[in-house]
């Protein structure tokens, strides 16, 4: 077989990206994850798949693709697909985000999966607090400069910026033609350049295809494109200006944000609170040597949220969360010194603040993508319903993961393939104005191949 491309996911929406390469004999997965909007129509908040049905329910609305010889037993117990020996060689992943990775835990554990060190290491700390979907397989790291083969495809890493460290674009080298995958990425964020790494090292193989994300590729694109130094600036300014509490939900993955926070918090003279699993996870990323976390204890302190007995007492907290008892505050501390503190909560854990009681006149900073469904649009009705209560004032400080529509562009412009395969955004269409006079669209369709290399 000639080597060729199918989009299981990721087509025409944001998210869920699902790539099937193959070559020869040879297949490999890129990336299998979770689409924002997969089953709006027939799932939310209160109805979810079923775990004890497998990947059944997913099957049943086309969730899943029905691939042979990709799925574990237990994903397979109650459906038409039979269970084989794995006929898929291996799973690449670019970056440690649901969208990404969110349905390898159907994939059967004897698949290896790729991934990169980081990657490695916020799956340790997700799975040692509760689970990842990355448990119970055999992981094969790499980092950029690396060059891996499966099969006769050679894999070159290169890494991106993204809003979670670890994250990466590959060139893949086949037996007939070359393709290059951006992963997300942006050039705004404290280490832009990583993108730029990557433009140049794909526009050096001349690719026959370029399979690129366009998350902000819409109509009369919103807002601007606040880098995370912007985001920095005008955290201190609201961090400064405040004499109580002051509050903020962010993803506790996102470590330009926990170092933005934790830079914003120092010039202010108050101390960043975490909670225990973004403890975990610093703890955890401490052992990779290109990053730069704050650390637990000496740099941050940690929230101690009341747990079955209610007294914060040791025989209540599991394991590897007695490891930051000692540098934990409790929410009675956080009152008493609301002043000198910044405190990152999860949208969920936000009855805290009924045992926090913080005076009235904070500050919260809202550091997330605004909403863009409903589902999104409700939980932010609800948060600016918490914060109403409190009387705190709101604020969105936020730098996007994505690069905006016309740096996407510039991308496909440098980079310069034969053809462009737009993938992760709603709009595809609108890489026709895009991608150059050099470079051909090619629109995917879910479930029909695309040769890598075309005369």
């Amino acid at each position: 077989m000639k080597p060729r491309l199918t989009c299981y996911g990721g087509v025409g929406e944001i998210g869920g990206n699902k790539f099937l390469l193959e070559d020869r004999d040879t297949k490999v997965m890129l990336d299998f994850g979770t689409g924002f909007s997969d089953g709006v129509e027939f799932f939310d908040g209160g109805i979810q798949p079923r775990g004890v049905n497998g990947a059944g329910d997913l099957f049943e609305f086309g969730l899943l693709p029905q691939i042979r010889g990709f799925y574990s037993e237990k994903a397979l117990q109650n459906t038409s697909l039979k269970h084989t020996s794995p006929e898929v060689d291996a799973v690449v992943l670019s970056h440690y985000h649901w969208d990404h990775m969110g349905r390898i835990e159907h994939v059967d554990p004897e698949i290896p999966i790729y991934c990169g060190e980081t990657t490695s290491l916020i799956h340790e700390s997700n799975s040692e607090a509760s689970s990842s979907p990355l448990d119970d397989h055999g992981l094969r790291m790499f980092r950029t400069g690396d060059r891996f083969t499966i099969g006769p495809m050679e894999f070159v890493p290169v890494h991106v910026d993204h809003s979670i460290p670890g994250a990466y674009g590959f060139i893949i080298y086949t037996g007939d033609g070359t393709l290059a995958y951006t992963g997300d990425f942006r050039f705004h964020g404290r280490v832009g350049s990583m993108t730029d790494d990557f433009v140049r090292a794909a526009s050096a193989s001349k690719p026959d295809l370029l399979l690129t994300e366009g998350t902000r590729v819409a109509p009369g694109e919103r807002g601007g494109n606040k880098s995370e130094a912007s985001v920095s600036a005008e955290t201190r300014d609201v961090v400064k200006a405040s004499r109580n509490l002051v509050l903020s939900t962010f993803r506790g993955n996102d470590v330009d944000r926990i170092n933005t926070f934790y830079n914003a918090a120092e010039a202010s003279g108050r101390r960043l609170v975490v909670s225990m699993k973004t403890a975990l996870l610093l703890e955890r990323l401490r052992s990779d040597k290109k990053l730069r976390v704050p650390r637990v204890g000496r740099d941050v302190d940690v929230y101690l949220r009341r747990k079955r007995s209610g007294r914060l007492d040791d025989a209540d907290y599991f394991p590897w969360e007695r490891q930051f008892i000692d540098h934990g505050v409790s929410a009675h501390e956080v009152r008493v010194k609301q002043g000198k503190t910044f405190l990152h909560l999860e949208v969920w854990n936000f009855p805290e603040l009924i045992d926090i009681k913080p005076d009235a006149g904070g500050t919260y900073i809202h550091a997330a993508t605004e909403a863009f469904n409903e589902e999104g649009e409700c939980e932010e009705s609800v948060i600016r319903n918490w914060i109403d209560h409190l009387g705190f004032s709101y604020h969105q400080i936020h730098a996007s993961g994505h690069a905006p529509m016309r740096e996407v562009g510039g991308l496909v412009e440098r980079i310069r393939a034969k053809r462009v395969v737009p993938i992760h955004t709603e709009h595809p269409e609108l890489f026709q104005e895009l991608k150059g006079r050099s470079t051909k669209l090619e629109v995917p369709t879910k479930g029909k191949p695309i040769p890598v290399h075309s005369a």
